[in-house]
């Protein structure tokens, strides 16, 4: 069909591993990551969450399981003064991700067709993941996407005021 199918991995920032970890072990330091759905063609690090868990963490040893789940929960909530969430307590809101600490970790980059007009873009499997619930609702499980979940989730318009 002439077109070339092809996908291609590079490291752009941070290829020190020991340079990350001492970012990673700072205390003034936030994990996130957001280009807010741009380059969908080209770029997708949908899964650096999972990376971190299973990467950073269980592989590597540069932090525990449980200080990467903080600095993607509680540390980024408190960074943007999001309140009532990052944490798992009375009155706050309850996302939750259910994972195997022994498997979670992002899988092979892929492309799909599944956006408007069948254009393609970049999507990033996640590994070891049993389950998402969004405010107490169950949103993912073992086969994918929930299907009549509604939609539970809530659009923040305005925070760290």
């Amino acid at each position: 069909d002439g077109e070339l199918d092809a996908m291609l991995d590079c490291r752009l920032f941070n290829i020190d591993e020991d340079e990350v970890r001492r970012l990673l072990r700072h205390p003034n330091a936030a994990v996130a990551l957001s280009d807010a759905g741009a380059h969908l063609s080209f770029l997708c690090d949908a899964g650096f969450g999972l990376h971190l868990f299973g990467h950073w963490a269980r592989e590597r040893g540069d932090l525990t399981l449980e200080q990467a789940v903080r600095a993607v929960t509680s540390t980024v909530a408190d960074a943007y003064r999001i309140r009532n969430r990052g944490r798992l307590q009375p009155g706050a809101w309850a996302d939750l991700l259910l994972f195997d600490p022994r498997t979670v970790g992002r899988g092979q980059k892929r492309r799909v067709n599944d956006l408007p007009t069948g254009a393609s873009r970049l999507d990033t499997p996640a590994v070891g993941v049993h389950g998402v619930w969004v405010n107490g609702v169950r949103t993912v499980d073992e086969r994918g996407l929930v299907k009549d979940c509604g939609r539970p989730g809530h659009l923040l318009r305005e925070f760290g005021v």
